[in-house]
């Protein structure tokens, strides 16, 4: 099958690591199909990347009135009869394509992700009205990677949507591939990845209940205080990230909102157990079988980190069979083909 993708998020441009985010769809896509991605770039250009034909057009600078992502939506109007299936992986780049042939994935809506910044906020909402409103119209499938995406769409366009989870690299994933760190205590720490959604008023209190407990935390920009036992790493490398994994007691996740979340699926890909909270979102990847919800404790203490851990082999086989890319790949051929 031949697939068109569009994306304004990929291996040079992206927050991710290379190996997180959705972008991974689409090299899991390739090994099986004939993929063609859009995307921005420095200049007008066609290259390969791995199985990936890239076709990049010239964005550079601000975002300005989402001027990078209507062009790639343009470009791929342009290209769109040459293949047998179009999907733009964020609802994003779906301004221009062609009406009611088009799959997207919906990661965000301003009614589900809240911001504490005023800024983020109107920018989602304006995405909302300018595009994704649009996007809902027009396209021929939609699929929200959490549920509580789906129930937000409108009702009249409700028929044509779904869920379908995120996926992770179970691949590179793998703690088979890893080794462990030897900055922090092997078992000892507390791992956290990412700032999206993270409720730091909660983290905080665990790093105050835990004096003795390391918190590391990667990507998270705003100090939590001035605390002995909280470490802030930035700029790691994937198999850095991955060591750490590898070595944490158990990852934490306490969130405000949550839709999809690369930490999570990343920690069950390792094996390790994680704690969050029980709110929408979190619940579509994680049950009382696969982590530890925050309401089961009795206090913030975290001082035993070996009685809160579950089964690491258990984990990781949910991540196989669940989340694994190769299994999300099918679950969107199969709309593909409808």
């Amino acid at each position: 099958m031949k697939i068109l993708f569009l994306s304004h998020q990929w291996t040079r441009n992206s927050h991710h690591s290379l190996y997180s985010g959705f972008k991974r769809f689409i090299h899991f896509a390739a090994l099986e199909h004939d993929a063609t991605l859009v995307t921005f770039g420095p200049e007008d250009a066609e290259q390969r990347e791995d199985n990936v034909r890239v076709i990049t057009v010239k964005g550079t600078g601000k975002d300005y009135f989402f001027s990078k992502r209507m062009a790639i939506s343009r470009k791929g109007s342009e290209i769109a009869g040459q293949f047998d299936a179009i999907h733009s992986i964020v609802s994003d780049c779906t301004y221009h394509l062609p009406e009611h042939q088009f799959t997207m994935t919906l990661h965000v809506l301003p009614s589900v992700v809240k911001y504490k910044e005023f800024k983020q906020n109107a920018f989602l909402l304006l995405k909302y009205h300018v595009i994704q409103k649009r996007a809902f119209r027009r396209a021929k499938e939609i699929v929200c990677v959490s549920r509580n995406l789906l129930e937000a769409i409108p009702k009249k366009y409700q028929s044509k949507a779904r869920f379908i989870p995120h996926g992770v690299d179970t691949e590179f994933w793998d703690p088979a591939l890893a080794k462990m760190p030897v900055a922090f205590p092997e078992g000892g720490y507390v791992l956290c990845v990412g700032a999206h959604g993270l409720d730091l008023d909660l983290f905080r209190e665990f790093i105050e209940a835990n004096p003795s407990v390391p918190f590391v935390m990667v990507g998270v920009k705003d100090k939590l205080g001035d605390h002995s036992n909280a470490h802030y790493l930035s700029k790691i490398s994937d198999e850095d990230l991955r060591d750490l994994y590898l070595g944490a007691g158990l990852t934490f996740r306490p969130m405000l909102f949550a839709t999809a979340n690369n930490c999570i699926l990343e920690s069950l890909a390792m094996g390790k157990t994680v704690l969050a909270n029980r709110i929408p979102g979190v619940t579509d990847y994680l049950t009382d079988d696969t982590c530890i919800f925050i309401d089961t404790l009795r206090d913030k203490s975290l001082a035993n980190l070996q009685a809160l851990r579950l089964d690491p082999v258990a984990l990781r086989q949910t991540a196989i069979e669940k989340f694994s890319w190769p299994r999300i790949v099918n679950d969107y051929i199969a709309i593909y083909n409808q």
